[in-house]
């Protein structure tokens, strides 16, 4: 047990926070037992360090130190996803209060000026001053009669010269674009087909538009060709559809970032993951099946220590807004370079408001924060955390119908909740339920049809009580067996806290499985291993197989449990984000996660349990994209089984123990 409670002030570092809060589970005897503590210390911390709120001030002249008024000033956080406006007085002065402390996007603008964009973070130790240069055929005011200098009149030249540059580019694209859409109306006037200008009318938001450029439907060739009540039309159509479906960059469900094709009513997205690894303790049942399937019945002499290059999955996103308010949403996966292809979710929903939606069709289901969020560009590790993997089944969807929403409490805090009627995860053939593999084999036999006449029931509620602080529970209740006997029950808590570029996410779960008692064979062979002091055990294949493997690894646990713990902090030098993008950024990585795959074995002794540390490194060019490497520490099990020629058993984990290197990269677009 951990008997000490860490409260941390908001004058420490980060660096010593994250240091500090790290210590306080690692060095526990008994992670699991200390979970109360972790999550209250991480609670404590998280609201005292977000609480921190400061102020920003300026004021706006132009290049002779004149005040400049009614100038706009915008400020859009880099971390919170908000923003905030101002406009400046008489004297050109503006404060801005209550700003989270972090990295902002600043954007002046003022009618005569050239606007002024630039990267700030707050908290700034003085008032700044923002100059403004004025538009080529504006005169500046002064108070000396004598001429601008020779610098002063060579800058505005610079200016007039790239302003005339960029006005003959556009004109260029103006002039492709409308050849483009006078062949296109030739074409549909020939073919006589009756919608011909609403068709046109789409294919030239989408010829204008760039995939980086979301909300500005219709562009320059819209000024051209139509009206202004028009181009109005067009644009609320475009906003609708980035409403109703979001990235997961952005906390929605759409697969992708902005799109890659979009237009008003469109998009296309989707991401590619990609990893070299040594092959790990999360994906050892997966290797069994692939080299089984080359080797059958081989598997007391197969070398499962395949180290190599993987192609994780290529994953296409199509997203449609059917009518007002009405939205279809869907994601196609092709897994192992087309070994295994199959629809990740397709559904329909309804959004009556923001605070309630109806959703139905092939859903992933709320259970747990990394299920919902488990596409490879959002992670920074490219290997999953082991709770999300054998106790939750990450990417586990189903086939059902239910209601979501969120609601604003006060100015700061935010309610969110999604809860779903399924068909439920199966334990029938394809998905049976294993100590040695937890819920992992669950996941491709439960979306399209039920094999028993009950339902299950998923939901999870998020609270955020300020922000950059979200707070979640899930919960999953059914029936999962062929008659209908027996319950799976699995809930969960999930974390996130961000401050600046820090940030901590988490999450605990623990599955209770009804079943069929206990065989005298299981009986006696789990009073056999409990016998056992800790240690290493080598004997014989057949005899591990038989004596062990059959009636204990290869039948259910009654519970279970697993969690994990992961830290990062996103620098963002200037020098790369110079050769980058302005979100590019560099972010040491930290993780923790274990599980418990039979909480009856007393003191962590289960032979199949995990522990592991990972350190590593993410670099993002963009935030969409990721090049990461990590190198995991695996702690040997306290009673560790081996075959006479040293491999582990079962000997598909064949890093059990051992360290183990990933490198991965990941895009979405």
């Amino acid at each position: 047990m951990c008997n000490t409670v860490t409260i941390f002030k908001q004058d420490k570092k980060i660096s010593n926070f994250l240091l500090k809060f790290s210590s306080l589970f690692i060095f526990c005897k008994h992670p699991t037992k200390s979970l109360a503590s972790f999550i209250l210390a991480l609670v404590l911390a998280s609201v005292s360090l977000a609480a921190n709120l400061v102020s920003f001030s300026g004021r706006t002249i132009d290049q002779i130190g004149n005040p400049i008024s009614g100038a706009n000033i915008l400020l859009q956080s880099q971390t919170f996803n908000n923003e905030q406006n101002i406009v400046s007085n008489e004297q050109g002065s503006f404060l801005l209060k209550n700003l989270p402390e972090g990295n902002y996007k600043l954007i002046v603008t003022a009618t005569g000026f050239m606007p002024v964009i630039q990267n700030i973070s707050l908290p700034l130790n003085e008032e700044l001053a923002l100059t403004l240069t004025p538009l080529a055929d504006k005169k500046l005011p002064s108070n000396n009669t004598n001429a601008a200098s020779a610098a002063e009149v060579e800058q505005l030249r610079q200016q007039l010269s790239q302003t005339t540059q960029q006005l003959n580019q556009t004109n260029q694209q103006v002039e492709k674009l409308v050849a483009l859409v006078q062949e296109l109306e030739a074409k549909l006037k020939t073919e006589a087909r009756p919608d011909a200008a609403n068709v046109s009318n789409s294919v030239a938001n989408s010829s204008a538009t760039p995939s980086n450029a979301p909300g500005k439907t219709g562009g320059i060739f819209g000024s051209l060709k139509r009206s202004a009540k028009d181009q109005g039309d067009a644009q609320s159509d475009q906003a609708t559809i980035d409403k109703l479906v979001k990235p997961k960059l952005e906390g929605g469900q759409f697969s992708g970032a902005e799109g890659l094709i979009k237009t008003d009513r469109v998009k296309i997205g989707g991401y590619f993951g990609f990893r070299y690894q040594t092959r790990g303790i999360d994906d050892g049942v997966e290797i069994e099946e692939n080299v089984d399937e080359e080797n059958a019945g081989m598997t007391d002499n197969t070398n499962f220590k395949r180290s190599g290059f993987v192609t994780t999955r290529l994953v296409l996103g199509i997203a449609a807004n059917i009518a007002p308010k009405l939205v279809f949403n869907s994601e196609y996966e092709v897994e192992f370079a087309g070994k295994e292809i199959s629809i990740e979710q397709a559904y329909l929903e309804y959004q009556f408001s923001d605070k309630f939606k109806f959703r139905g069709g092939v859903v992933v289901p709320p259970l747990g924060r990394f299920n919902l969020f488990h596409d490879d560009n959002l992670q920074d590790i490219a290997s999953r955390p082991l709770a999300s993997t054998f106790i939750i089944p990450s990417t586990y969807k189903d086939a059902g119908a239910g209601f979501l929403g969120e609601f604003n409490i006060g100015k700061r805090s935010k309610l969110t909740y999604e809860g779903y009627v399924v068909n439920g995860i199966r334990s029938d053939e394809g998905g049976e339920f294993a100590r040695e593999a937890g819920l992992a084999e669950t996941l491709e036999n439960n979306r399209f049809f039920d094999n028993n006449p009950q339902k299950s029931i998923v939901g999870r509620l998020m609270f955020s009580p300020i922000i950059g602080l979200e707070l979640g529970t899930s919960g999953y209740r059914g029936k999962h067996d062929n008659k209908g006997l027996y319950d799976l029950s699995i809930f969960s808590y999930d974390w996130k806290f961000a401050k600046g570029n820090f940030q901590i996410i988490g999450e605990y779960a623990r599955a209770a499985i009804e079943r069929a008692p206990e065989s005298d064979e299981e009986l006696a062979a789990k009073a056999f291993l409990q016998s056992l002091p800790k240690g290493d055990y080598v004997n014989t294949f057949d005899f591990l197989d038989s004596n062990i493997n059959e009636p204990i690894f290869d039948t259910s646990a009654r519970s279970m449990d697993g969690l994990y713990f992961e830290a990062r902090y996103r620098f963002r030098p200037k020098w790369f984000t110079d050769r980058t993008t302005e979100e590019g950024s560099i972010a040491p990585v930290f993780r923790f996660d274990q599980i418990n795959l039979d909480r009856s074995y007393k003191d962590f002794s289960f032979p199949l349990n995990r522990r592991r540390y990972s350190v590593g490194i993410s670099i993002r060019p963009t935030e969409a994209t990721t090049f990461n490497a990590t190198y995991s520490f695996n702690r040997k099990p306290d009673l560790f089984l081996r075959l006479p020629d040293g491999r582990p058993f079962p000997p598909y984990f064949t890093n059990q123990g051992v360290n183990t290197f990933t490198f991965g990269m990941a895009v979405a677009f």
